[in-house]
C-alpha cells in the first residue's frame, strides 16, 4: 500500500488556502479522499507531506489528522490480509474518514505560540529530528525513518486514548514504560523489537524536549530500555535455493500442478481476478523471479522494483539511495554456480517496463505461497524478505568476508547485519565434521 498527501492546487480559496488530499493505492486499485484540512501552500512540506511545524503554521491541528488517516488505511489493509481477502474501496475509504472524524480539528495556535501539549510537541520534533544529519552519512533520515517516526507517534495517541488518560512530559516514568510495554506486546500482540523501537523514538524525543526545549521531563525516562529479541532467522539453505530456481513453468506436469493450486486458491480466497488460466501461470513465475532477484542480488523488494540495466556496470550493479538508509550498495552481477543474476534478468531484458531487470510483481508475496507449494517447501513462509537473508545467509557460506556483504546490502553496523543472517544447519555439521576430519588427520 503506497499513501500520499498532496496539495490541491487548482482548488485555493479565496484566503488562499489549499486543501490536503490523500491518495492511496492498493492491489491495483487507487482512491483519493478529502482530509477535510487546507493549508498556505508556502506552509506545506512536500518532502515529509505534512504541515511545516514553525509559528503561524496550523501543524498542532493538522498533522495529527494526516498522521491518523495514514494508520487507519495501514491498519486496514493489515486486518484484510490477516483475513485473506480484498480490501474494498469502501471498508478503506470508511476507515480513513472515520480516523479523520475521531481527530477534531483544533483552533489554529497563535503565531508566537509553540506547542505545549505532549502530542503537539512530538509533531514539532519528527521533522526536527528528521533534518538532522546522521553521523555515519552525514544525510538525513530516510523517508522509511520518517515513517517510523509517525507511526511511533501515532501509537502514543492510540495508547492514550485506550487508556483515557492524557500523556505529560512529566509523567514519562517506569509505571507509563511498563503499561505501554504491556499495551503494545501483550494486547496489540506486537513484538518485543517494535516496541523497543517505539521506545527509541520516545526516548530521542524526550532528550530532545529536556536539551533543546528546557523543558522538566521525568529522570526516569533516562533507564527506559529498548528491548531486541533476536529469534531464529528463516533464509533459504543451498538445495532448497535450488529447488525453487529449478521450477520448470513450461514442464507439463508443473502446470498441470499449477492448474490444481489454482482452484484451491480460488475456493479459499475471495479474489476472482479475470485472469486466463495461462496469465495466472505467467504471473506465478514472475513472482517466483522476483524472489530470486532479491536472493541473488540480497536487495529489500523496495529496491528491487526500481533495479534496472542502467545500475549495472559491468560485473558490478551499484545502486543509490536505498530504501531505509539510503546507502550506495556494490553487489556482484555475474553467475556462478548458485546465484544467477544474469541469466535471470536477461530472461526480461527489452521486455520490462522502465527497463527493470525484473518486472515489479503485483502482490508477490501471495503468489509466493504457490510457488511455496510448488517447491515442496515446508519449514518456512516464502516471503521477499527471505531472499534477503538468503543472500546474507549464502554468502557467507560461500567465503564472502562478512564486511563485503554488508558492502552489497547497506547494513552499516555488524549488529544490525547479523539480524539478516540465518542458519543452514547440514552446512553448519559438515563444516564442523570437516574441520574435525582434518585436525583428526594431522
Amino acid at each position: 500500500m503506497k499513501i500520499s498527501l498532496q496539495l490541491k492546487m487548482g482548488d485555493l480559496n479565496k484566503a488562499g488556502f489549499a486543501p490536503i488530499q490523500m491518495t492511496v493505492s492498493w492491489e491495483g486499485k487507487r482512491i483519493r479522499v478529502s482530509t477535510g484540512c487546507s493549508v498556505l501552500p508556502e506552509h506545506w512540506d512536500d518532502q515529509l507531506q505534512l504541515v511545516q511545524v514553525r509559528p503561524g503554521t496550523q501543524h498542532s491541528s493538522i498533522n495529527p489528522r494526516l498522521s491518523a488517516a495514514r494508520t487507519a488505511a495501514g491498519e486496514a489493509q493489515e486486518q484484510a490480509l490477516k483475513q485473506s481477502r480484498l480490501l474494498p474501496e469502501t471498508e478503506l475509504r470508511a476507515a480513513i474518514t472515520a480516523a479523520l472524524a475521531l481527530t477534531p480539528a483544533e483552533a489554529p495556535a497563535k503565531a508566537d505560540a509553540g506547542p505545549t501539549d505532549f502530542d503537539g510537541l512530538f509533531q514539532q520534533w519528527i521533522p526536527v529530528h528528521s533534518r538532522r544529519a546522521r553521523a555515519g552519512s552525514g544525510r538525513p533520515l530516510s523517508k522509511v525513518a520518517v515513517a517510523g517516526l509517525v507511526a511511533t507517534g501515532a501509537r502514543l495517541r492510540q495508547y492514550a486514548q485506550a487508556r483515557g488518560t492524557v500523556l505529560r512530559l512529566e509523567a514519562m516514568d517506569m509505571s507509563f514504560y511498563q503499561d505501554f510495554r504491556t499495551y503494545v506486546t501483550e494486547e496489540l500482540g506486537q513484538s518485543v523489537n517494535t516496541f523497543g523501537k517505539h521506545i527509541d523514538r520516545l526516548k530521542s524525543f524526550l532528550t530532545w524536549c529536556e536539551e533543546e526545549l528546557d523543558l522538566h521531563v521525568h529522570r526516569h525516562y533516562r533507564k527506559f530500555v529498548a528491548p531486541r529479541k533476536r529469534g531464529r532467522v528463516d533464509a533459504l539453505t543451498e538445495d532448497e535455493l535450488r529447488r525453487v530456481a529449478g521450477l520448470d513453468f513450461r514442464d507439463p506436469a508443473t502446470r498441470e500442478q499449477l492448474l490444481a493450486l489454482r482452484g484451491q486458491v480460488r475456493e479459499q480466497s475471495n479474489r476472482r481476478e479475470d485472469w486466463s488460466a495461462d496469465r495466472w501461470m505467467e504471473h506465478v513465475e514472475l513472482a517466483r523471479d522476483k524472489f530470486l532477484e532479491c536472493c541473488y542480488t540480497g536487495l529489500r523488494i523496495s529496491d528491487a522494483n526500481r533495479l534496472a540495466w542502467q545500475h549495472v556496470h559491468g560485473q558490478m550493479i551499484v545502486l543509490d539511495n536505498t530504501a531505509k538508509n539510503e546507502a550506495t550498495v556494490y553487489i556482484p552481477f555475474y553467475d556462478d554456480d548458485l546465484f544467477k543474476p544474469v541469466a535471470l534478468a536477461s530472461r526480461y531484458e527489452h521486455r520490462s517496463p522502465l527497463d527493470l531487470l525484473v518486472p515489479d510483481c503485483y502482490r508477490a508475496n501471495e503468489f509466493l505461497r504457490v510457488v511455496q507449494q510448488l517447491a515442496g517447501l515446508t519449514r518456512l513462509k516464502l516471503t521477499t524478505k527471505i531472499g534477503r537473508k538468503t543472500f546474507v545467509t549464502l554468502k557467507l557460506y560461500q567465503g564472502v568476508p562478512a564486511r563485503l556483504v554488508m558492502q552489497s546490502t547497506g547494513h552499516q553496523t555488524e549488529e544490525a547485519f547479523n539480524h539478516y543472517v540465518g542458519i543452514d544447519e547440514i552446512r553448519l555439521l559438515e563444516e564442523y565434521m570437516r574441520k574435525s576430519a582434518r585436525r583428526r588427520a594431522a
